[in-house]
């Protein structure tokens, strides 16, 4: 009998991280190994790749390219050519599979046996703090890394029709079908789905053609449109980030990608109605991440290729114009506070030249501040977030790592940098008084003693 799921990984130079990933399944699918495979596409990868394979004490399903290929390729090389399962679920190899996500999967399968399409909600995991969450919490990430899902919505459901997933909670619904990992289907509309891509053999994101970004979306979307589905509230996977090679083009691949797909879908049988709510939000996500683009263009690259299609169809929007200038006062704001921030933490470091600084704050100020005025740097000693999210991760190229604010105690600092909003500043400030009542504190508020 052939396995009920095939767990499909497709992996290309990445030995460390598909290492982890299986890992991690081994802690989870000892009771359902009777039910499933999990099989290794690896396109042809230079490192050891295969010794992880051939190490792993799962009975993997491997099978290696002959030469490197595009990720598409890669994805239907290991859906249609080695898997056998009656359903598939396509996870990346720096992604996170939470625990109980298979158990969720299969009790989904039996609850609605009738629908070829079960949809997973799911987050998001920097890949560093992934490898922490296997090797040190067996997995099981922190409560507030789950505070943001794609859908609000954290109950099992069975939905009329594919489309009325846009009727969701979410953030962000036009990402609702961005990734390859968010769903489990069966195999066979990939097999059947094969001739609707033409994928090319691009690698690094700079590619154009929307079978080398979405191909996953391309083959079940338009099949599935109109018949019901599974939806799996609870989530079932995090989503790795910043690990990608390719992530410099993640913004081009977003916008461009993205409204090839939309405008692709408008010629199927995707129902109407929802289809503008997919536009609607992608509007809001395209003025964004294009005043992003505009910013910081050698971080995020590809502008000239949105430009030359998916912005002339977006400037028509108004929605597109109210997102872009809401991101752009906000990028005012953060530049004006960073250079007050810089001013006044130069004045300071002008009469104490050898002092050592602490910063508290990431996201935005504390990020920029360091960017912007490398002159710092050797200065800083210690970093902190109150965000969890951060914590044990690298500080950019600083050689720190950002640690938890209750480290401050025993830092051997002289000044404290609050790079936070101004409503959190005497927070900060309280918090750095019962610690370390000595410290000057240099603040959009001003600059001053603790004490």
């Amino acid at each position: 009998m052939p396995p009920v799921l095939s767990i499909c990984i497709p992996t290309l130079n990445r030995a460390e991280l598909l290492n982890d990933q299986l890992m991690s399944l081994e802690q989870q699918v000892g009771p359902f190994m009777d039910r499933l495979e999990i099989v290794v596409a690896d396109n042809a990868s230079k490192d050891n790749t295969a010794e992880v394979v051939a190490n792993s004490s799962l009975p993997l399903v491997y099978g290696r390219q002959e030469e490197t290929v595009g990720f598409t390729k890669n994805v239907l090389f290991v859906t249609t050519d080695l898997a056998s399962g009656d359903y598939i679920w396509l996870i990346g190899d720096d992604d996170l599979v939470l625990p109980g996500a298979i158990e969720k999967i299969f009790d989904s399968i039996e609850k609605a046996p009738d629908v070829d399409y079960h949809y997973l909600n799911f987050g998001w995991v920097n890949v560093q703090k992934r490898a922490d969450i296997i090797h040190q919490q067996q997995g099981q990430p922190d409560p507030s890394l789950l505070n943001r899902l794609q859908f609000n919505h954290t109950d099992w459901q069975r939905l009329e029709k594919l489309e009325d997933l846009t009727l969701l909670a979410s953030d962000n619904v036009s990402a609702a079908f961005s990734g390859i990992f968010c769903f489990v289907v069966k195999r066979q509309y990939f097999v059947d789905g094969k001739s609707v891509v033409s994928p090319s053999d691009s690698l690094d994101g700079s590619s154009t053609n929307m079978s080398d970004c979405f191909p996953h979306a391309m083959i079940t979307l338009p099949p599935i449109a109109g018949k019901p589905i599974a939806y799996v509230g609870s989530p079932c996977l995090m989503q790795g980030i910043s690990g990608w090679e390719w992530g410099s083009y993640a913004y081009k691949n977003m916008i461009l990608g993205t409204y090839q797909l939309f405008d692709w879908l408008a010629t199927t049988a995707f129902d109407k109605a929802s289809l503008g709510r997919l536009w609607t939000s992608y509007f809001q996500m395209a003025g964004r991440l294009f005043l992003r683009m505009q910013d910081d263009p050698e971080e995020h690259k590809g502008i000239e290729l949105v430009m030359d299609e998916a912005i002339p169809f977006c400037a028509s929007n108004q929605t597109f114009w109210d997102a872009f200038l809401a991101e752009g006062r906000m990028f005012a704001e953060l530049s004006i506070e960073v250079r007050l921030l810089a001013e006044q933490l130069k004045q300071t470091l002008a009469s104490m030249p050898d002092a050592q600084i602490g910063l508290w704050g990431i996201a935005g100020r504390g990020m920029q501040l360091i960017k912007q005025y490398p002159e710092f740097t050797p200065h800083l000693k210690w970093v902190t977030d109150k965000s969890i999210d951060y914590h044990h991760l690298p500080f950019l190229h600083t050689g720190l790592a950002i640690l938890p604010p209750d480290t401050l105690h025993a830092q051997d600092i002289d000044i404290l940098v609050i790079a936070t909003r101004r409503d959190f500043i005497d927070d900060v400030k309280a918090f750095a008084q019962a610690s370390q009542p000595q410290l000057l504190t240099v603040s959009l508020s001003g600059t001053e003693p603790l004490q």
